[in-house]
């Protein structure tokens, strides 16, 4: 399948990898997330992803994809924030939490060197080697995207590179999600970044509820498509060759349950706002 991409932050269009451009967008059950997960422990990625931890949606190392937050959502407005249990089992199934990838590219407290007694007069400094281990990020939103582009610009676009954001970001290998279930406090439309991934991306998701549980899954990069290839593909039926032929669930569109859940959302607005209103 061949399409535009988008540059992250430049608003430009541009072709896709030639390479990248001729590899089939795949469908895999929920159940493949291991095996992608899998494959890239295997090659040496240090796996990190959303998890439930002291009731939050939190960023954390994932051992399985059986740590997600299964089944849970979060409930977000102003000054407000709690989790929720859904009616279903979906992976994704919540707006962007209270941490963020900056934690892992730049963490707060950081050595960067050492020092030792050389004799009675001197001493001798040691800079701190930096920790090369490459990182996985699972589950990161169009506009989780954006913000790593922007701390690329300025840790990494000026005169001077920041050594040790530079070692921690070089190959970090990204699976996108794009959104279907956005927060009271969710601003990517206005803004232009989302809900949909555009670039930026080693891999894509697109969670799908209507009809059987699902993912789509989108190549962005060459190392994208080889850990797509290793992620087993759902087993296509009549029924799935159908649903595969709407138009409300393809790739880049979220389907007819998204909709819903958007109503959903607006009338809840809606009933806030008259509830403050009330109030006041």
């Amino acid at each position: 399948m061949l399409r535009m991409v988008t540059d992250v932050g430049s608003g430009e269009s541009r072709d896709p990898d030639p390479d990248v451009a001729a590899v089939e967008t795949s469908v895999v059950d929920p159940e493949a997330l291991d095996a992608l997960l899998d494959s890239l422990r295997a090659r040496g990625f240090r796996v990190l992803g959303p998890t439930v931890r002291e009731g939050a949606i939190v960023y954390d190392d994932l051992g399985s994809a059986a740590e997600l937050p299964i089944g849970w959502t979060d409930s977000q407005d102003g000054g407000r924030y709690r989790l929720e249990r859904r009616d279903d089992e979906a992976r994704f199934g919540y707006a962007v939490g209270p941490h963020s990838w900056k934690q892992f590219l730049l963490p707060a407290r950081l050595r960067l060197w050492r020092a030792r007694r050389d004799g009675e007069d001197g001493f001798e400094v040691e800079e701190e080697p930096t920790d090369d281990t490459p990182l996985a990020f699972v589950g990161v939103r169009a506009c989780e995207l954006h913000a790593i582009d922007i701390q690329d610009r300025v840790f990494l676009g000026g005169s001077f590179a920041d050594r040790d954001y530079a070692a921690r970001r070089d190959g970090v290998f990204l699976v996108a999600v794009n959104c279907f279930e956005p927060g009271g406090t969710c601003f990517c439309v206005s803004m232009g970044i989302g809900p949909r991934a555009e670039s930026g991306y080693d891999l894509a998701l697109t969670e799908i509820l209507d009809g059987d549980h699902r993912f789509l899954v989108e190549a962005g990069s060459e190392r994208g498509a080889e850990g797509a290839r290793r992620a087993p593909r759902r087993h296509r039926g009549a029924g799935a060759r159908r649903r595969a032929n709407r138009p409300d669930l393809r790739v880049g569109d979220c389907g007819r349950g998204v909709a819903r859940r958007r109503r959903l959302l607006r009338r809840r607005a809606r009933h806030r706002a008259s509830d403050r209103r009330s109030r006041a």
